[in-house]
């Protein structure tokens, strides 16, 4: 019976899944709804049984045994991880399950040692080291919004709103960023009520107004950019200065690293590097290793 490999990367806003035979070859790809475990096990399954079939049906595949492994957003959450296993359909394989920032290492690394900063909607740093005593792993931050994720694209969202009702209560002086955001918000509601019960990924909407007015000169754009990229710095510090992670090499990933890195303090020198992968990568490698261990 042919095998064929599964990788998940799902998180908060999404699910993507790759389907590939023995050699790597991709034999489809799906995408579905949102997939953080700790948040909702049941959505999440959902959405990674749509990515499934969507992939199957491209695949056009006969008989076949299946092999997968999940990076997804809330794993840590053993109780949580574990609800989720047993919803495994008993016609499905069950699934190997570790966090998405586990994967995303891998991935980045090509399954070597390595750490990663990730900045989009959340913000999380992670470390992988092997040694002879086994793997060991470190996080740093990546608690979810608004308890963590300093430096993201939450994080500054929720400082542009700030920032544009203290200017509507006169408590700053109003400027391009604050109007920028205020004409923003009025296209869909009352801007002084938007932020009422919404959710992190609502509130990185709002980082792109930073960004461009940063751009385009704006004093108090740029002050935000820095100090969302010192909360960051104080992520990588914490994860690569700790010992036996001091010296290894660094990707950034997400949306938003790429744009904080200029505005990192250039004393600092950071042993940063293209990823080779991504977190659909870095399960692909969690399941072939698994496959190799069991010969």
């Amino acid at each position: 019976m042919r095998r064929v490999f599964a990788g998940v990367d799902g998180g908060g806003t999404g699910t993507r899944l790759r389907l590939t035979d023995e050699s790597g070859t991709v034999l489809g790809v799906g995408q579905g709804g949102r997939a953080n475990i700790a948040t909702d096990p049941h959505v999440a399954w959902a959405s990674i049984c749509t990515a499934l079939d969507q992939a199957l049906a491209r695949a056009e595949l006969d008989e076949f045994s299946l092999h997968w492994a999940f990076g997804l957003a809330g794993a840590e959450v053993s109780e949580k991880r574990q609800l989720f296993l047993e919803m495994t359909p008993s016609d499905l394989p069950r699934p190997i399950v570790v966090t998405d920032a586990y994967t995303a290492c891998l991935g980045a690394h090509d399954g070597k040692d390595g750490a990663i900063i990730v900045v989009g909607t959340g913000s999380v740093g992670y470390a992988i080291r092997s040694g002879a005593d086994g793997v060991h792993t470190r996080r740093v931050g990546g608690w979810g919004f608004p308890q963590g994720d300093e430096g993201s694209g939450a994080w500054i969202g929720r400082e542009v709103l700030a920032a544009m009702l203290r200017a509507h209560d006169g408590r700053r002086v109003p400027d391009a960023l604050s109007k920028a955001c205020w004409d923003y918000l009025q296209q869909e509601a009352d801007p002084l009520a938007w932020g009422v019960n919404k959710r992190g990924g609502d509130f990185a909407r709002l980082a792109p107004l930073a960004i461009r007015q940063a751009e385009e000169g704006c004093i108090e754009a740029q002050r935000l950019l820095s100090a969302a990229a010192r909360e960051v710095e104080v992520l990588i510090s914490a994860l690569i200065d700790a010992p036996g992670f001091s010296d290894l090499p660094i990707s950034g990933l997400g949306s938003l690293t790429s744009i904080l890195m200029t505005y990192f303090d250039k004393s600092r020198k950071y042993l940063f590097k293209a990823p080779l992968g991504d977190a659909v990568d870095g399960a692909l490698l969690l399941v072939h290793r698994a496959m190799n261990d069991r010969k």
